[in-house]
This record gives structure tokens, C-alpha cells and sequence, in this order.
């Protein structure tokens, strides 16, 4: 029978208080898996994880810094010390900046950089000390439809984006001879519940540069999504959690657009 069942696997979804983050440990802890959600702001994490708890899934909600490889590192340990192992490995801590590209500051730059490319791989190596002497384990980077694409208006978060292309890229060639799938996916808008700190700051930060009616610029957006509707944490879950399955065991390498069809490549 073909499943995508996660009973009894570990998996450490980063970013978890966020609406993508979310969405994928949600889907994950229903799926069967237990789940941490890590989130640098630990009430964001709780607040992804104590739904699910109440509901009897297996969720723990932990605080971390994907710039501190000390605390990855003791993360890590922790998990192992009381599952034995993790089986996958979300990334999706990232933050962004919208504002026109000659506004942006070097010390933003240089923040988006550091969470967005350094947290992601400080993230991959601790994990992959685990995986490695087991010879399996899955790593899912989220990337972004920016990863294919730069933007005036977030142009140092496309910049993270397309070197975290390259980076998930080089990580999967690397883990490929150890057994690992390492794959990425480019979400295109999302709107969730932290929906202002991504598509919905940046429609009122275009809203606001254009002088146009916010909620029209919206349904503008909307429309040129040839599925015309916006994406859910939880869509950008569904594929991580397939990209996890044994369903996916020859993916490796790759990034997966879940778009609506906004891009084709």
C-alpha cells in the first residue's frame, strides 16, 4: 500500500513559528512524525505546537538560533539523546525585507545573509553528522520563487535565496553518496497567519511605493497566479512531506516550485 505515513520518525522543522514553518510541522505531526518546532521566538514555536498537542500529536516546541552553531549543535544532541536519530530536516527559519533595493542597508543585508544562507547550512552540517553514520535522513530547504528570480523590492532576500539554490544544490551532491536526499522548495506567495512579515508586507510595501489601493493590488496578485489563489504553509508541507517519503527516494537535488504556476522553470 502506498502511504506517506511518518510514524515513528523524528523530524526538526526550523522557522516552525512561522507561517510556512507552520504549515510544515502541522502537516508532519499529523502525518505521524514526531515533530520540533523550532523557532528562534520560542511563544511562535508554542504557538505552532500546542494545537497539535492538544489534539495528542507529537510536537515539542523549542527555542533556536540558526546563526548559534553551539546551540544547533546542542539542539541536535538533545533530539538524538531522546529519539536516536533524526530522520528529516526542514529549513525554513528566513527572514525578508521589502523595501526598494538603494533603501536597503549593508547591516540588513548582511542579517538576511546570515539566517537566510549561514543559519541554513550551520543547520544542514550539525544534522548531517547525525545522518551520515546512519547512511539515511532527508534535508528540505525552503527556497522561494525568488530563487529563480530577483525583485526591486527584496532584492537582498532574492540574492539568499538563489545562494541557498546553489548551496542546496551542492549539499545534495555531497550527502548523495551517504544515502541522503537533500531538495528544495520554491514557494510563490504565501499568505498565513505571519502573512506581514511576507506577501502581506510586501503588498503594503508596494502599496505604499505606488500609491495604489492595498487590497487591490492584492487581488492584482492574485490574479496572476494562473491557479488564482495564493499558497498555505500547509501546501509547501504536502510537498515536503512527499519529499521526506520513500516515495521520493531517487529525488535528490532538485527544487520544486509550488506556485500556482507563477513560474515554470
Amino acid at each position: 500500500m502506498i502511504t506517506l505515513e511518518m510514524t515513528d520518525r523524528v523530524t526538526l522543522v526550523t522557522g516552525a513559528g512561522g507561517g510556512i514553518g507552520g504549515g510544515i510541522a502541522n502537516v508532519f505531526a499529523q502525518a505521524g512524525a514526531k515533530v520540533y518546532a523550532a523557532d528562534l521566538e520560542w511563544e511562535d514555536a508554542q504557538a505552532t505546537a500546542a494545537p497539535l498537542l492538544s489534539e495528542g500529536f507529537a510536537v515539542e516546541a523549542v527555542e533556536l538560533d540558526v546563526t548559534r552553531k553551539d546551540r544547533i549543535a546542542a539542539l541536535v544532541e538533545r533530539i538524538v539523546e531522546k529519539d536516536g536519530k533524526i530522520d528529516h530536516l526542514i529549513n525554513s527559519a528566513g527572514i525578508m525585507v521589502s523595501k526598494p533595493y538603494m533603501e536597503t542597508t549593508d547591516d540588513e543585508f548582511r542579517k538576511i545573509l546570515e539566517v537566510n544562507l549561514v543559519g541554513v547550512n550551520n543547520c544542514c552540517q550539525a544534522v548531517l553528522k547525525q545522518m551520515i553514520p546512519r547512511r539515511q535522513g532527508k534535508i528540505v530547504n525552503v527556497l522561494s520563487a525568488s530563487s529563480r528570480m530577483g525583485s526591486d523590492f527584496f532584492s537582498h532576500y532574492s540574492a539568499s535565496k538563489f545562494g541557498l539554490m546553489g548551496l542546496t544544490q551542492s549539499i545534495g551532491l555531497a550527502a548523495a553518496r551517504h544515502n541522503i536526499n537533500v531538495n528544495g522548495i520554491c514557494p510563490g506567495v504565501v499568505i498565513t497567519r505571519l502573512g506581514e512579515k511576507q506577501g502581506g508586507r510586501l503588498i503594503q510595501q508596494m502599496a505604499r511605493y505606488s500609491g495604489k489601493d492595498e487590497a487591490l493590488l492584492q487581488e492584482n496578485v492574485r490574479k496572476s497566479i494562473p491557479l488564482r489563489r495564493f499558497q498555505s504553509g500547509e501546501d509547501i508541507g504536502h510537498t515536503a512531506l512527499f519529499l521526506c517519503s520513500d516515495l521520493a527516494a531517487n529525488i535528490t537535488c532538485q527544487a520544486i516550485n509550488v506556485c500556482g504556476g507563477m513560474r515554470m522553470n
